[in-house]
């Protein structure tokens, strides 16, 4: 070999632990921690289904003469971009139950939105304004594609009396 030998084995040393160290750094930095706001699953985003849309609950069994009766509502939900923390206002129909205040039902609700294999679900409690009613837990999803959530509603106090309920047009951004 000739005198250059030794600085070109010393070059190529310094270039192996150099790119040593760039791939060590890589991993390092692809295993830290997740991005906030998207439950650690890269590229995907928490859903935000911020908006006011109109919707449904139907009355079950355990209702007896209300039974397989609907009840319209427009619900108004906010959400911050990132979070999963929903909160807002329903404001259902008159039927004769609840506290009427300016012709309707007003409640106040807060719970998540969760993104899951395509699905969108919600699921919040509903607390009545102005009556001591019971509050009531609905859970819900929305398909891949489509605009209409849909689910199951029940009371906190009582289980055994639920329904369904159904929200329209509504959109994940």
């Amino acid at each position: 070999m000739n005198d250059s030998s030794p600085t070109i084995l010393c070059l190529l040393q310094r270039w192996r632990t150099w790119v040593g160290s760039v791939g060590v750094l890589l991993l390092v930095t692809s295993c830290a921690a997740p991005i906030i706001g998207n439950d650690g699953l890269s590229g995907t985003a928490k859903p935000n289904v911020h908006g006011i849309y109109q919707g449904s609950y139907t009355y079950g069994a355990a209702y007896q003469k209300l039974a397989g009766q609907s009840v319209t509502f427009e619900i108004s939900l906010r959400q911050m971009r990132g979070s999963n923390k929903i909160s807002g206002v329903i404001k259902d129909t008159y039927t004769g139950s609840g506290t009427l205040t300016d012709g309707f039902v007003w409640s106040d609700i807060h719970g998540t939105c969760e993104s899951e294999n395509g699905f969108t679900h919600l699921k919040f409690r509903k607390t009545y304004r102005h009556s001591k009613d019971p509050a009531a837990i609905y859970q819900g999803s929305l398909p891949p594609g489509s605009s209409l959530l849909s689910g199951t509603w029940y009371l906190e106090s009582k289980t055994s009396d639920s329904g369904m309920f159904q929200i329209s047009n509504i959109h994940v951004q």
